[in-house]
């Protein structure tokens, strides 16, 4: 027989046990999930900043990646999602593209189709792009401009055409170094 005292650690013990075992099965399942989400991720290639990437239709070629805050750029007429202000954690960036039609059909061009991919970026679209829609003729060029906001934290981030077209947005830009 026991004096009592026996009886009353023993349930103590039990949910100490009971408190380790819990967080523990849960770091285990997270460590499970996170080494199938990292195993199973598909490394998608993209183009250097500054190269020519093909495009469906032709080429295209980022020109400059510019935090809107250092140069206090404005578009020219006023857009409502840009007189928000930045969300805390974010930043706004300025994406300058040449696009140039290689073939016969020419290219189209959507630049509120573009997105920011990248680890942590959230894939957002443009706040605003210009210009609208269109098909840039065999020869021709031309230059378009979007502004998205980007977490401050997103790292190896790329522009990311809706043909699945990837152009890097640098090294400088969100690295993670």
């Amino acid at each position: 027989m026991g004096t009592g005292v026996e009886h009353k650690t023993r349930p103590a013990r039990i949910r100490r046990r009971r408190f380790i075992f819990i967080p523990l099965a849960f770091l285990c399942i997270l460590a499970i999930g996170l080494g199938y989400l990292f195993a199973t991720a598909e490394a998608k290639p993209s183009v250097q900043l500054g190269a020519p990437g093909e495009v469906p239709g032709g080429i295209a070629m980022i020109t400059g990646v510019v935090p809107v805050e250092l140069d206090g750029w404005q578009s020219p007429s006023p857009v409502a999602a840009l007189q928000q202000g930045v969300q805390k954690g974010a930043h706004r960036v300025r994406i300058e593209v040449q696009f140039t039609a290689m073939e016969p059909g020419g290219l189209r061009l959507d630049p509120a189709g573009f997105i920011v991919d990248g680890l942590g970026s959230g894939r957002p679209g443009p706040l605003w792009s210009s210009p609208e829609s269109t098909l840039v003729d065999e020869g021709e060029s031309v230059s378009a401009t979007m502004v998205f906001e980007l977490p401050n934290k997103a790292i190896a981030l790329v522009l990311e055409g809706p043909t699945g077209s990837r152009l890097s947005l640098g090294k400088e830009h969100h690295s993670g170094g």
